[in-house]
């Protein structure tokens, strides 16, 4: 019998939302997908239309928790007056008020979903990219505006802004100041700092003399090379021909 799109959703919550309550009280080893399947209110075998297993599970968690906060920054009141670098701030507040409720099971899975590419790389990267979609969008504003000049390395410093992402989750699971204060202060500091270097225009400098440096001295090391080959293959020739069997 079909179900209904609604009743799909409300299953998946349910079966999310039992995961949690079960992985916290009893480990991820210890919680089977038919414990998960009984609590939530859904057959044994059910459960595996949602999630093939309890590992894509765990990362079903991860993906709504991300999707629940990029849908947030729409209802943020003046979201697009703010600039980049307070745009970027409440996307890491969103997606960290999210985990809030269930920090303990964030705790117990973070690491095994983020990092472990083998069984976790295809729905980390579906987030990765979710993501960086966002912040790509609030860089390409930012310089539309003239806020930041273009800047030719964008992509590199979006990968950035998902590396520090994933230290801030690890530092708030072990921050145990009042009300994450600690986590809000490092956020603030950090992305301060990096906002000022971004601004400076001081890593399109760098990437330009880097870019130098790679064309006149490797590269042309690169050509000088092709141009004895021929040379280097007709001396390996020799030595060969040179060599007496044994």
């Amino acid at each position: 019998m079909k179900i209904s799109a609604r009743k799909k959703a409300e299953n998946r919550q349910a079966i999310l939302a039992a995961a949690v309550d079960l992985i916290i009280e009893n480990g991820v080893r210890s919680t089977s997908m038919r414990a998960v399947a009984r609590q939530a209110g859904v057959g044994d075998a059910t459960i595996y239309n949602y999630f093939p297993t309890k590992e894509a599970l765990i990362q079903g968690y991860y993906i709504e928790a991300f999707s629940q906060a990029v849908d947030s920054l729409h209802s943020v009141e003046d979201f697009e007056q703010c600039n980049l670098n307070e745009r970027l701030q409440i996307l890491f507040e969103a997606i960290l008020e999210c985990f809030l409720a269930d920090r303990e099971f964030v705790n117990l899975t973070f690491a095994s979903v983020f990092f472990d590419p083998i069984p976790a790389g295809k729905s980390v990267r579906a987030m990765r990219n979710q993501f960086m979609g966002v912040v790509k969008e609030q860089f390409q504003a930012a310089e539309e505006s003239g806020e930041l000049t273009e800047m030719m390395f964008r992509e590199l410093v979006c990968h950035f802004v998902w590396d520090f992402f994933v230290a801030v989750v690890l530092y708030w699971l072990r921050d145990d100041s009042e009300q994450f204060s600690n986590t809000t202060v490092f956020i603030d500091r950090s992305m301060d700092l990096g906002y000022s270097v971004i601004r400076s225009g001081v890593l399109d400098k760098i990437t330009g003399l880097a870019s130098f440096l790679f064309k006149s001295h490797i590269l042309s090391r690169v050509d000088m090379f092709d141009e004895h080959k021929a040379t280097f293959r007709k001396l390996k020739q020799e030595f060969m021909d040179n060599v007496e069997p044994r």
